[in-house]
């Protein structure tokens, strides 16, 4: 008689556990969907826009003069709050004050008397609907300066909109969680429900 009402409390118990199993479940595939829809289907910058039309002077250019200023033409309008910098190999920041811009153009002067060597154009906007974008490309000033570029296999990388990767990387990883929580629920619940019918067939 005993161990009939201790296999019935039993059964009972696993049973029972079988619907907090699945709350616990649905409340982590919730919450992990709250945190990672945003990232999901917010675009990221490059896809929204293309990023840039062009750049002035082009990214691996070779010039034998320097230039009086630097201009990003981007596809859609940018606001004031963007920023430009053009930095030489020992970091000096030869960007003129600063950048105006005209519409969907950066443009960033530059100070007088820029020497021979290789630089760096860096920037930054933000579209009128919010979105940001980033990106640098590289030129070079001078003959000698123009032949060592040459000979760098880098020297024309440019990233446009350089915060996607975070946002490639934000997907890959939301996507991974969802798919092991899908992988443990399953295996959780079938367990369960295993513990549920065995014990249940003991009544």
């Amino acid at each position: 008689m005993k161990r009939s009402v201790a296999a019935r409390v039993t059964g009972e118990s696993d049973t029972a556990r079988v619907p907090r199993i699945r709350r616990t479940v649905g409340l982590i595939v919730t919450v992990a969907l709250a945190a990672g829809l945003p990232l999901a289907v917010t675009p990221a910058p490059a896809f929204a826009h293309g990023a840039t039309h062009s750049i002035t002077p082009a990214a691996g250019a070779a010039l034998a003069t320097a230039p009086e200023r630097v201009e990003v033409v981007f596809a859609a309008e940018i606001t004031s709050d963007s920023a430009v910098t053009i930095m030489d190999r020992a970091g000096t920041d030869w960007a003129g004050g600063r950048p105006a811009v005209q519409g969907a153009t950066l443009i960033g002067q530059v100070k007088a008397g820029m020497p021979d060597g290789r630089y760096e154009i860096s920037w930054r906007a933000t579209f009128t609907d919010g979105h940001p974008v980033a990106g640098t490309a590289e030129f070079t000033v001078g003959a000698d300066a123009a032949a060592a570029a040459a000979a760098n296999p880098f020297r024309a990388r440019v990233t446009h909109g350089g915060v996607v990767a975070f946002y490639a990387a934000a997907g890959v990883a939301v996507l991974a969680l969802l798919l092991a929580i899908m992988t443990l629920s399953r295996g959780v619940y079938a367990a369960s429900t295993r513990a549920a019918t065995r014990d249940g067939s003991t009544l």
